[in-house]
């Protein structure tokens, strides 16, 4: 992929051991090249603006998911590149003496640390989805490793999405307890403490799912051909605009309410 990454000669096998080149069958060098061409890491990192940019990491020796944010740290092109390190393909990447691959491999969507910032607001998010639970009885091994990682992921999400969910739940429950309790309890330090974990906002989430093609296999996840990425920016512009073509799905929810659209679900349900 011109730009992005080239098989590793020699083969990944014949690499020395404890080397990265070892541990990935691409070389990814050519992506630091064209990221640090297209990206404006300066405006990423500057202060005077309203775009706020979090890459989900895995350590790979810790096994924690670890976020760097433009709110906290300085965003390099290495924390880009490891934000998509997809293993066995894409080597880790160094940061600061850690190595890190795609954080995909714990959580596969940052939802919950987009609706768990600090201070707690209205929210409408947008969830894209590359990954569909629902699918199609596979036929031969290659569906079958399609279909896997289609559940394995699709399910990541969806149980991060419903824990989410619940917590926004249990804080509009606590909420309505607090409003029952008396002026006299509410400087009790317990008291204050659930206050603050109460303290939520309505909360939107349109979820766009991204619906498998019969002709793609299971390395679509790090298929990044022309055709390829154009057949998906279509497909998503094609479900944003039937989306926002409901206007009332942008509306914020009625008080103490949660919603969640998913198009093709809607579709089904009718």
């Amino acid at each position: 992929m011109p730009g992005f990454y080239v098989p590793r000669i020699p083969g990944t096998l014949l690499q020395p051991p404890s080397t990265l080149e070892a541990m990935s069958f691409y070389d990814t060098t050519l992506l630091k090249t064209t990221l640090e061409r297209l990206v404006d890491f300066d405006l990423i990192n500057s202060k005077g603006h309203d775009v706020r940019l979090s890459l989900g990491t895995v350590n790979v020796q810790s096994g924690q998911l670890v976020y760097f944010d433009s709110t906290t740290d300085i965003i390099r092109v290495e924390h880009v590149m490891a934000s998509g390190a997809l293993m066995p393909w894409f080597p880790a990447v160094e940061i600061d003496g850690e190595y890190y691959w795609d954080g995909g491999m714990v959580s596969n969507t940052p939802l919950s640390r987009v609706l768990s910032s600090e201070p707690r607001r209205d929210t409408l998010t947008f969830q894209v989805d590359l990954w569909s639970a629902r699918g199609r009885l596979p036929t031969d091994l290659p569906e079958v490793l399609s279909r896997q990682k289609e559940i394995q992921y699709s399910s990541r999400t969806r149980a991060i999405t419903t824990h989410v969910m619940a917590m926004q739940k249990m804080r509009q429950a606590l909420q309505l307890v607090l409003e029952k309790l008396p002026d006299s309890a509410c400087e009790d330090p317990e008291v204050v403490k659930i206050t603050d974990l109460a303290c939520h906002g309505a909360t939107n989430i349109i979820h766009l799912i991204y619906q498998s093609k019969a002709f793609e296999g299971h390395s679509k996840d790090y298929e990044f051909g022309p055709e390829a990425m154009c057949e998906h920016w279509q497909s998503g512009l094609e479900d944003i605009r039937r989306t926002l073509a409901d206007p009332g799905r942008l509306d914020r929810p009625a008080a103490g309410m949660n919603v969640t659209h998913d198009i093709h679900r809607d579709e089904r349900l009718r």
